[in-house]
């Protein structure tokens, strides 16, 4: 048996997170609250209707015709604008819940330290709109809802500033626990190959398209940021321009590690 799990990323923050916190506190809020309906939901596709067409002509095993759900889970075969940011904010159970809350939590916290707070948003709920735009257009054609698309948008902004930060993991080995540090982009780029993996292999009920979208999205728009100077760097980091010489590192960047906050 094999777990692993990060846990901690070493990355000074200038600012509380304050955005990033209450984004997490409403998504775990409207989740929880939506658990009911979403599996009356589940129980009217079981029912005979397809995932990917999932409306019965307005029979909702009771309750009244284009209930609220319909307004949150990305439906290709029923579609509502809502749709491209309702599901950000519902998830399948607990498990598919606090997963994507503690990666939320663990990259969020410091892209939302690094960009503001108004900036932060913008980028997660527009990185959650184009993946889920493009799982609309290229994915399985099948209803799919959670937050992943944006996350990843956010985990690609991570990639770009701060690629050499450790990460904290805990890992599982059979019956041996510990704990491992690892460069983060390491860890970004195994997440991100194992949704091409992913889609190579057929998805096993995973919106792998949402997943490399987001993070394609997110990583090309931080890019563009710290390509055009929009974004200078500071003393706590090194990007990944300036990693690859695109972009010279600050006369005051340290070359040792940095203690999180």
């Amino acid at each position: 048996m094999f777990f692993f799990l990060p846990y901690l990323i070493d990355i000074p923050m200038r600012r509380l997170p304050l955005a990033n916190w209450a984004l997490i506190l409403l998504t775990c809020l409207i989740s929880v609250a939506m658990f009911p309906a979403l599996n009356r939901w589940e129980n009217r596709a079981s029912f005979g209707v397809v995932l990917s067409h999932g409306h019965l002509e307005g029979q909702y095993l009771g309750d009244t015709p284009g209930h609220i759900i319909d307004d949150f889970i990305l439906e290709p075969g029923h579609f509502r604008f809502t749709q491209l940011v309702g599901c950000l904010f519902i998830h399948a159970g607990w498990a598919h819940l606090l997963g994507n809350m503690l990666f939320l939590w663990l990259f969020g916290n410091a892209i939302n330290a690094r960009l503001g707070h108004w900036q932060f948003l913008s980028l997660y709920f527009a990185s959650g709109i184009i993946s889920n735009i493009c799982s609309l257009l290229l994915g399985p054609g099948v209803a799919s809802l959670g937050a992943s698309g944006a996350i990843m948008g956010i985990m690609g902004a991570c990639l770009i500033l701060y690629p050499l930060n450790d990460v904290r993991c805990l890992y599982v080995f059979i019956i041996k626990l510990g704990r491992v540090e690892i460069s983060s982009y390491w860890l970004l780029i195994i997440y991100f190959l194992l949704d091409i993996f992913g889609i190579l292999t057929g998805g096993s009920g995973i919106d792998h398209i949402a997943h490399i979208s987001g993070f394609l999205f997110g990583a090309a728009v931080l890019w563009l940021l710290v390509a055009r100077d929009m974004l200078p760097p500071d003393g706590n980091e090194e990007n990944i321009l300036q990693k690859l010489g695109l972009k010279a590192l600050p006369e005051s960047a340290p070359r040792g590690r940095h203690d999180p906050l």
